[in-house]
């Protein structure tokens, strides 16, 4: 990939991180100040394709940054995050999320050369 592409697809991912940013701050201000909140927190096992340590950091990072969501810990093989979810009543989709959300364009930034 070239490093046009490259900084295109890092361009993308700050762009949908403030977006994704602006969105889980209104979801969970909406759980915290409703009446009676009705969420589902979990933890939930996401798995990473990220290919190289800082890939691996990075999506960790947006991760828990992310108001409603932090990671809580990274497998020793970095294939697997743990993450505490406020609001996950599909583990499975609230994973599925997540990776296409960020790691989907981590994995354009790190390119095909990058190995783990």
């Amino acid at each position: 990939m070239s490093a046009g592409r490259r900084a295109g697809a890092a361009f993308a991912l700050f762009g949908i991180f403030l977006y994704d940013l602006v969105a889980a701050s209104l979801a969970v201000a909406r759980i915290v100040l409703a009446r009676r909140p009705r969420h589902a927190p979990a933890i939930v096992a996401v798995p990473v394709d990220a290919r190289t340590e800082w890939g691996v950091a990075l999506f960790a990072y947006l991760v828990s940054t992310t108001p409603g969501s932090t990671c809580l810990h990274v497998a020793d093989d970095r294939r697997t995050l743990y993450v505490h979810f406020l609001d996950a009543p599909d583990a499975g989709a609230r994973a599925a999320d997540v990776k296409a959300l960020y790691e989907r364009r981590i994995l354009q930034i790190e390119g095909p050369e990058a190995s783990r």
